[in-house]
């Protein structure tokens, strides 16, 4: 694992040439990341969450949720800066919400309301 030194040097040897790639690609995960960190704990927490929700049963799901979480914490800093600072980008933060909301659609998010009989049928056993 890459320590704050190396990703350091890494960003200074590519800001000298230019921003190209470094020479050799290390992956970085969520299980990799600090859990005394708020923010990274907040993200886990609500990417729980959505897996529950979605019943994320396969790796892409999983995934999928794991983006969805993303971008919600992209938008939401977005729109905290703009209430701040009175400036956001309408293009990316469209793009964005756009983008979520295809992710979400690829989960099978859209909530649909439980059909329910009426009193009377349930009190006769009609209805569970």
């Amino acid at each position: 694992m890459a320590t704050a030194q190396d990703e350091a040097e890494e960003q200074a040897t590519r800001a000298e040439v230019g921003g190209t790639l470094p020479e050799r690609f290390q992956p970085r995960f969520w299980s990799d990341c600090d859990n005394r960190v708020a923010l990274v704990r907040a993200i886990k927490e609500k990417v729980q969450q959505l897996k529950a929700d979605c019943n994320a049963d396969s790796m892409q799901k999983e995934t999928l949720c794991e983006r969805a979480i993303f971008l919600i914490t992209v938008l939401e800093t977005q729109e905290v800066n703009a209430v701040h600072h009175g400036k956001i980008d309408l293009g990316s933060y469209t793009q964005g919400l756009n983008t979520l909301m295809g992710v979400l659609r690829t989960l099978g998010l859209e909530r649909k309301a439980k059909k329910i009989g009426t009193l009377s049928d349930y009190v006769s056993g009609g209805q569970q």
